[in-house]
């Protein structure tokens, strides 16, 4: 792949791969989109006056439209919040399934739509068994007329239908935001996709991994001196979190004012969205650059490796006083106890020697506790098994008993609680919601079986 790569720009492998429907994107630095045609089309960056300079910076992802209706306002029908809201969820793998998993904990009724046969990707893995957590699901083949007829029919009696197919699938189906307007005219539709559902891009295939690298996320969270890499799917649980927050200001908007929104939201624009101030910075003549465990603020600032295998201590001394409390509990830099912080940076390699051989000789959660008992700002690297024994995490009853292990549970707690049901099997509900939705009879919903229409 080197050998080949490295013959041809990154935008001409990158456009080469998306003519192919291949998922790519060219690693860029973060001011490379200040001319991105695609985020100039969404008008994702506005102008501010910053010290007598114009400087360009992003908006929000949410690309939201709405309109107002004759809604009559709900009256909620249990103690958790979205009590009574209903979901029409055809999103898949991570960050709609994340966002859905959340409106179902704090009460929304989720129907999950999937086709027949191995329905949600995340079903190959764990990930179903977490972000399908409270949700009812229900298999209808929509390459079927039939289906499509039973999917806009449940879109009549849904408050928030939620999707992120590629740009164009749920139109071609007849299930676009504008078809499902002309029959539920109080539904709120949200759409999550790569780059946005207009603009040049909109038809790029996307993955948050690269979305990463393309934004200029990966660049920056790097060490200099290393390559960037891809790294964690960390911006699709952002962008779950996100959508749900969406969702619920949505039905606010809808509850207090009778508007509708449509919300198109862009992960390209989520991700920069977070990245205001090197975007800034850039811009005022000060470019951020990727710092690896290093940091501008505080000295020292990295991990050091300890006893075992890939067990680490990482250490912030953010003040003089936190200087004089490690100095003292090592005995080779009492010497250096006296030093400011421009005077711990001139003699940063020799600090750095000796807090390695301090971190070596023992194990890392040892040597936080010594570190904090000394009120030290400092943390063991934690591994998955850490976590699950973490006595802060169990006193906050946060991991849920699964089989033979446990799993994660929700980022809060709050007064009203929240629900909690295992995730179901493929299908496991079709009937039920057909019947309690739809009014359908057992004998239309067996001949909608044999036809093939459920799976």
């Amino acid at each position: 792949m080197s050998e080949w790569s490295i013959k041809h720009s990154k935008q001409w492998i990158a456009d080469k791969a998306q003519n192919a429907h291949v998922p790519s994107f060219p690693l860029r630095e973060l001011t490379e989109h200040l001319f991105n045609a695609q985020l100039n089309h969404r008008k994702f960056f506005k102008s501010l006056l910053i010290k007598e300079k114009s400087i360009l910076t992003p908006t929000n992802p949410f690309g939201i439209k709405s309109n107002l209706t004759n809604f009559r306002k709900q009256k909620t029908l249990g103690k958790l919040p979205l009590s009574g809201i209903r979901v029409l969820d055809f999103s898949w793998v991570i960050a709609g399934p994340t966002a859905t998993r959340y409106l179902g904990a704090m009460g929304a009724e989720i129907i999950k739509v999937e086709a027949p046969g191995l329905g949600d990707p995340g079903r190959s893995s764990e990930i179903h068994t977490v972000l399908g957590q409270s949700k009812k699901a229900i298999v209808l083949n929509l390459k079927t007329k039939e289906g499509i007829e039973i999917a806009k029919l449940l879109a009549t009696k849904c408050d928030i239908l939620i999707e992120n197919f590629a740009t164009g699938v749920m139109d071609r189906l007849g299930l676009g935001a504008d078809s499902i307007k002309e029959l539920n005219e109080n539904l709120i539709y949200i759409s999550a996709s790569g780059m946005g559902r207009t603009g040049p891009d909109s038809n790029a295939v996307a993955y948050g991994t690269l979305l990463q690298s393309y934004s200029g996320f990966a660049g920056l969270n790097r060490h200099p001196e290393l390559p960037p890499r891809v790294g964690l799917a960390w911006l699709d649980p952002m962008c779950g979190l996100m959508l749900a927050f969406i969702a619920a200001a949505a039905l606010n908007q809808r509850q207090r004012h009778s508007i509708v929104a449509r919300v198109d939201f862009s992960m390209i624009e989520a991700m920069i969205w977070t990245m205001a101030e090197p975007l800034i910075n850039t811009q005022c003549d000060n470019p951020t650059k990727p710092k690896g465990n290093k940091s501008i603020e505080y000295f020292p600032h990295d991990a050091w490796r300890c006893i075992g295998e890939d067990e680490w201590i990482c250490i912030t001394v953010k003040s003089d006083i936190e200087w004089q409390s490690i100095c003292n509990l090592i005995p080779s830099l009492k010497d250096l106890s006296t030093y400011n912080i421009s005077q711990r940076r001139e003699n940063s390699n020799y600090i750095n020697d000796i807090l390695k051989q301090w971190a070596a000789s023992k194990s890392a959660l040892c040597a936080e506790n010594i570190l904090l008992d000394k009120k030290i700002t400092a943390a063991a690297l934690m591994h998955s098994s850490d976590l699950v024994e973490n006595i802060h995490l169990k006193a906050r009853n946060f991991w849920h008993k699964y089989k033979s292990g446990f799993l994660p549970g929700l980022p809060w707690q709050a007064s009203f609680g929240h629900i909690l049901k295992s995730a179901p099997g493929l299908g496991a509900d079709t009937d039920q919601v057909l019947a309690d939705v739809l009014n359908l009879g057992s004998d239309e919903i067996y001949n909608l079986r044999n036809k093939g229409i459920l799976g």
